[in-house]
């Protein structure tokens, strides 16, 4: 289940980035990644559970994360984090929480709740 809605997606968050018919799915996984991320703290507290101002990051966060992963994706799963070729460099900058390779702006919504803390 999502944090986010198609509405809430388009309108609130105002992305255009992920097509109609792939949105839902996208958010879905999106937002079990944001679970992985947060240590599954909001599946245990529930969303509505927490503050107004924890669930509005979350919810951002699952925004931002869900067109980083749809833009960046393909390039998220390679073996390789970076390739030279003379004096060519390219290299990929992510960062990983919980196992998931997200954004700076993903980990920068969610460092804020506590939600991420390693600390119980």
């Amino acid at each position: 289940m999502s944090y986010v809605d198609v509405e809430y997606y388009k309108n609130t968050y105002g992305s255009t980035v992920i097509p109609d018919a792939e949105l839902p799915r996208q958010l879905d996984k999106a937002s079990d990644q944001i679970d992985s991320m947060t240590f599954n703290r909001i599946v245990g507290k529930g969303l509505d559970n927490l503050t107004s101002f924890q669930q509005e990051r979350v919810k951002k966060a699952v925004c931002v994360h869900a067109d980083f992963v749809y833009q960046y994706g393909p390039y998220l799963d390679m073996p390789v984090s970076g390739y030279s070729a003379g004096s060519i460099s390219l290299s990929f900058k992510s960062v990983e929480a919980g196992g998931i390779k997200t954004s700076e702006d993903v980990t920068n919504l969610l460092k804020p709740t506590g939600l991420t803390d390693r600390r119980l």
